[in-house]
């Protein structure tokens, strides 16, 4: 039983004696479990009584000595308004009685007409009813602070009538003009509805309806606003079921969330503004690749081709020279290319065993020359604990040092260039390593050193002017060693050197001390002597260049200006490789590598095709490879790579 009908306390007001004693004994006759019943024989008593004490239930009568008819109801309500009240009436006070219970009463009884079953019942259903219309009386109180916090749209939808009750201050928003709360429409809501999303929302709502299992809902659309313009709402609500498992009501809110969603809009329309900004970008910079490196590997080329002539040595100095310039030129493109991979997430870091000492050694090998040219001593020295062979990315190790070594020799007239490395901590899978380079230059201002590892930046515009360089190669640096889990930082003393020092966890190898470095250069010496290529190349430069460059080597070349040309030219003639540039007018090499293996007949549609583009993206070779092509390399390149992938191809397609 309910803890509201235990123990009750009822205060009876009637001055009858009579009336008293049949309606406390028929009180006590009933299942109730009264505990205290208390007889006021006028107003006043009764309201001495309620303001000093508890009471469950109120006995009423509408003529008392001091009082009669509504007034006794008002004064007593007036003193707690939430205890229920049951008016004692004859049968000619219904009317009054009636209009008690309009103004709060629960219920009334005539007088000696009651049985102690209806008098019961009458007891059960006041106090409960009184209850319920404080607990809507409450929620309504809730409701309305929510309402004001939030300004959120409170609304409660009985389903078996269709009605739809709306609260909340944020209503005045949608209403429109001279439109009262109380009079809403009960279709107000399907008619806010914008009428673009009107079916699509309701069918929806209907459906989380009829699921029958007590489904909640919700969903954003634009609504109607008082002044004719449309928010952004979301609107949720929740479906309680009667004992049968039916549908009966569903209580909700609506939230205006224009700011929110107009905050959204606004960002996806700047992630697709970068997004188009980031494929121009990409777009541009695959241009420029093949822009520069296309007249680029007519300068490397010609300069190799022209070195291997009988020069004199002046004219020796002169092709040093172009060299010089042209490598230099491709650091710089380079930089470039490198950073922008690593901003766009298209750098990896493989994976792969290498022999560590080759490393170093290779890295200073390669800047040899710079120091010898400057009379500068450069020199290694490796902590001979360090595991002999390591897994990682050898290529962007090398990477990093020769950036690093290649840096300190430019900013060092005169003395030492070093590179140190020293094992810090060993366990059975890693070595903790410590690399140090360190020079005698320039050094770096002090204020200059939190800058060096920014983008585009160098020490001064002084030091741009006359060393040169982009003012990425630190940039790029900083960030192949942070994509492998290390930092680096500078100490440096202008006119006393830098030292770069830098930190990486890297696992230990397996490979077989017979085996080289990952590093090595490819030993076959074969030459191409019978090889029949078609060169597919649009470039008169690069088209003289890679013929000269591959007769040396004894190869049969033919030329294809552009893909239709090769196409027309492949079934006529013997070739065992097609070397294909990309960019080409009247057929790019995509299509015409796609037109090759898709559509035309014969054994050539499986010849090995490499790609030579001017383009360093990653993409560029995923989009080869899908076009159908066996390889790939990057003009301007070396003779001898060139060489080793053609050789490559030829075993790979005698072996099929």
């Amino acid at each position: 039983m309910d803890q509201q009908l235990h123990e009750l306390n009822i205060l009876i007001i009637e001055d009858n004696p009579a009336d008293q004693f049949l309606l406390q004994e028929n009180l006590e006759a009933t299942q109730l479990k009264i505990e205290k019943i208390v007889i006021a024989s006028t107003l006043a008593q009764g309201i001495d009584f309620l303001q000093q004490h508890t009471c469950s239930l109120i006995f009423l009568d509408f003529y008392l000595p001091d009082s009669s008819g509504l007034n006794s109801f008002i004064e007593l309500n007036k003193v707690n308004p939430k205890v229920p009240m049951i008016i004692l009436s004859g049968l000619e006070e219904t009317g009054a009685a009636m209009k008690a219970i309009s103004l709060g009463a629960q219920d009334f009884l005539s007088k000696r007409e009651y049985t102690v079953e209806s008098l019961e019942k009458a007891v059960r259903y006041s106090i409960e009813r009184k209850r319920n219309l404080q607990l809507i009386e409450e929620n309504n109180e809730r409701y309305d602070i929510i309402s004001k916090a939030t300004n959120d749209v409170i609304w409660d939808w009985n389903l078996a009538t269709g009605k739809v009750t709306w609260r909340g201050q944020g209503l005045v928003n949608y209403l429109p003009p001279g439109m009262l709360e109380e009079n809403m429409p009960d279709d107000f809501w399907v008619n806010g509805l914008h009428p673009e999303e009107r079916k699509k929302t309701t069918a929806k709502l209907r459906k989380a309806i009829f699921k029958n299992d007590g489904s909640s809902w919700g969903a954003d659309n634009r609504f109607l606003r008082s002044d004719g313009s449309y928010a952004y709402v979301n609107t949720r609500g929740y479906v309680m079921m009667n004992a049968e498992g039916k549908p009966m009501r569903m209580i909700g809110c609506m939230q205006d969330i224009t700011d929110r969603k107009t905050a959204e809009i606004e960002a996806h329309q700047s992630k697709l503004a970068a997004d188009e900004a980031r494929k121009t970008q990409e777009q541009f910079l695959a241009n420029m690749s093949h822009e520069i490196r296309t007249p680029m590997n007519g300068v490397i080329g010609m300069t190799q081709l022209l070195a291997g002539t009988s020069l004199t040595a002046e004219q020796k100095e002169y092709v040093e020279t172009i060299r010089d310039s042209a490598d230099n030129l491709m650091v710089i493109i380079n930089d470039i290319l490198d950073l922008t991979k690593i901003a766009a997430g298209k750098i990896t870091i493989d994976q792969t065993d290498y022999v560590f000492g080759d490393i170093i050694k290779n890295s200073i090998q390669i800047n040899r020359f710079k120091a010898t040219e400057k009379g500068l001593n450069l020199r290694s020295a490796i902590d001979p604990r360090i595991h002999r062979v390591l897994a990682g990315d050898p290529f962007r190790l090398n990477q990093i040092l020769v950036n690093l070594v290649g840096n300190a020799i430019k900013f060092t007239e005169a003395g030492d260039v070093s590179v140190t490395v020293h094992l810090l901590e060993e366990s059975r899978e890693n070595v903790h390593l410590q690399f140090i380079v360190k020079d005698t230059g320039i050094g770096i201002e002090p204020d200059k050193l939190d800058t060096v590892f920014e983008r585009f930046t160098q020490a001064s515009s002084a030091t741009t002017r006359k060393y040169g360089g982009t003012g990425l190669g630190l940039t790029i640096t900083r960030q192949l060693i942070e994509l492998q889990g290390g930092s680096i930082h500078v100490t440096s003393k202008p006119g006393h050197g830098s030292t770069f020092t830098f930190y990486l966890t890297i696992k230990k190898g397996c490979l077989s001390t017979a085996e080289t470095s990952a590093l090595s250069l490819p030993t076959n010496t074969q030459t191409l002597e019978g090889v029949r290529i078609l060169l597919v190349e649009d470039n008169l430069v690069n088209q003289k260049v890679a013929v000269k460059i591959l007769s040396l080597q004894g190869a049969d070349v033919t030329i294809a200006n552009h893909g239709l040309e090769a196409i027309e030219l492949l079934p006529g003639g013997e070739f065992d490789v097609v070397l294909m540039d990309i960019q080409m007018p009247e057929l790019d090499g995509y299509e015409t590598t796609k037109y090759i293996r898709k559509k035309m007949q014969g054994p050539f549609t499986s010849i090995p095709i490499i790609a030579m583009t001017a383009s360093a993206l990653i993409s560029e070779k995923d989009k080869c490879l899908i076009a159908g092509m066996d390889d790939y390399i990057t003009k301007p390149f070396q003779a001898k790579a060139l060489f080793e992938k053609i050789r490559n191809q030829l075993t790979v397609a005698a072996a099929r």
